[in-house]
C-alpha cells in the first residue's frame, strides 16, 4: 500500500512540474528586466479607474504591455503574442477585454491571459504590478 502511495505521489509532482514548466518556460518570449510607473490621474490611463478596462502602453516589455483592471486589481501582460517570435509580428491589438494577434488571429483574454481562440501551448506573459496612491507600476 505505502509503494502504491508513493508511486502515485511521484506520479503526481512530476506531472505538477511539468504543467508548471510548459507555462512558465516560453522559448518564442525573453522579456528584459523593466520598471515603468503609470499615474492613473492622466487621462491617457483614467480609464484604468474604472473596473472592467484595459489599455495599451507602447514602453516595456518586449513589444508593449496590456494593462487590465478587473475591479480588485490590475494585471498586465506582454503585447507580444506568447505563441511565436515576437520579431514576427508587431504587437497585439486590444479589443475590449481581448488581445488580438494580427498575424495569425489567435485571442487572447485579459482577464487571465490563457488563449481563447486559435492555436498554441502558452498563455499571455504576466507581469508584475503594484498600486502606491494613483501610481501604478508595472515591472518584471
Amino acid at each position: 500500500m505505502m509503494k502504491r502511495a508513493g508511486f502515485f505521489l511521484l506520479l503526481f509532482l512530476l506531472m505538477a512540474g511539468q504543467c508548471h514548466k510548459r507555462s512558465f518556460d516560453n522559448p518564442y518570449l525573453r522579456p528584459a528586466s523593466f520598471r515603468i510607473s503609470l499615474d492613473l490621474n492622466l487621462p491617457q490611463y483614467s480609464p484604468l479607474q474604472y473596473p472592467g478596462n484595459a489599455i495599451y502602453v507602447n514602453c516595456g516589455g518586449i513589444l508593449g504591455v496590456f494593462v487590465y483592471n478587473n475591479g480588485s486589481n490590475y494585471l498586465a501582460f506582454e503585447a507580444a503574442d506568447p505563441n511565436h517570435k515576437a520579431e514576427e509580428c508587431d504587437a497585439m491589438t486590444l479589443d475590449g477585454t481581448r488581445a488580438r494577434c494580427r498575424c495569425d488571429g489567435n485571442v487572447y483574454t485579459l482577464t487571465d491571459g490563457h488563449l481563447i481562440s486559435g492555436c498554441g501551448d502558452y498563455p499571455m506573459l504576466p507581469y508584475n504590478t503594484s498600486l502606491d496612491g494613483n501610481i501604478l507600476y508595472i515591472y518584471y
